[in-house]
């Protein structure tokens, strides 16, 4: 696996910067991405999917505990704040530690400690951050009444059907999965597998353009498809741009 990402949620971009320093200064690898307020946070949330999150409570536009309430994808959490009034709540949110500002370099270092017992990220060292190798390189699915072996890397994307999966492949054709599209993904290589939208996860390997449409960014497949990228996942559209 590669460096975990590390989200830093504050509408004071001082605070953000000092925070980012101290983190980094305990030697602690991660790829960090910053958002001013709630609406941006919960969008980051739930299209990054970060591995922690250090978050104030007082976000323009949607506090702390609404992008807590709303989030798809709910990862540790660092709560911050200028008033110790939110603790007792903070914790009924289950949040990794409660930091009051300004952030020491003692507590901060409790709180990381915190967040590696909690997933034990943080924790790794670089030598242990190797590739991850067990990703299945073929998968069985149905067709008719038989299982057919298809290659993982020839899976141009998959479209959720309700509680069901169409999985597409380059040769253009599609098998029906009864798992569904969130099971699907923890059994995908993020590397090459990436949610653009509530109810696709495309292979990267297989973008062919991207364009815009009025308002909309559509990811341009083989065979003639197009999908449109969900307003909450163009972060990760974004990582793809150089």
């Amino acid at each position: 696996m590669g460096k975990p990402t590390l989200l830093i949620a504050d509408k004071d971009p001082d605070s953000r910067a000092r925070l980012q320093l101290l983190i980094k200064s305990f030697g602690r690898p991660g790829v960090f991405w910053e958002c001013c307020n709630g609406l941006e946070t919960l969008r980051y949330f739930n299209a990054l999917q970060p591995d922690l999150v250090f978050m104030a409570v007082e976000l323009p536009g949607k506090n702390g505990f609404d992008v807590l309430d709303q989030a798809a994808h709910t990862p540790p959490v660092v709560l911050l704040s200028d008033s110790p009034a939110y603790a007792v709540r903070a914790f009924e949110y289950h949040a990794v530690d409660y930091l009051l500002k300004p952030i020491t370099a003692e507590r901060l270092a409790s709180a990381l400690k915190r967040s590696e017992l909690r997933s034990g990220l943080l924790a790794k060292p670089d030598y242990l951050n190797v590739p991850n190798t067990s990703y299945f390189s073929r998968i069985l699915v149905e067709k008719g009444k038989r299982l057919t072996s298809i290659p993982v890397n020839e899976i141009t994307h998959l479209k959720a059907d309700k509680d069901y999966t169409w999985i597409y492949a380059v040769n253009g054709e599609s098998y029906l999965s009864m798992k569904g599209i969130g099971h699907i993904e923890r059994k995908l290589n993020p590397q090459s597998f990436i949610r653009i939208h509530r109810s696709y996860i495309v292979n990267i390997d297989y973008i062919q353009e991207l364009y815009r449409d009025i308002s909309k960014l559509f990811v341009a497949l083989p065979n003639a498809v197009e999908i449109n990228v969900g307003r909450n996942y163009m972060p990760i559209i974004k990582e793809l741009m150089f």
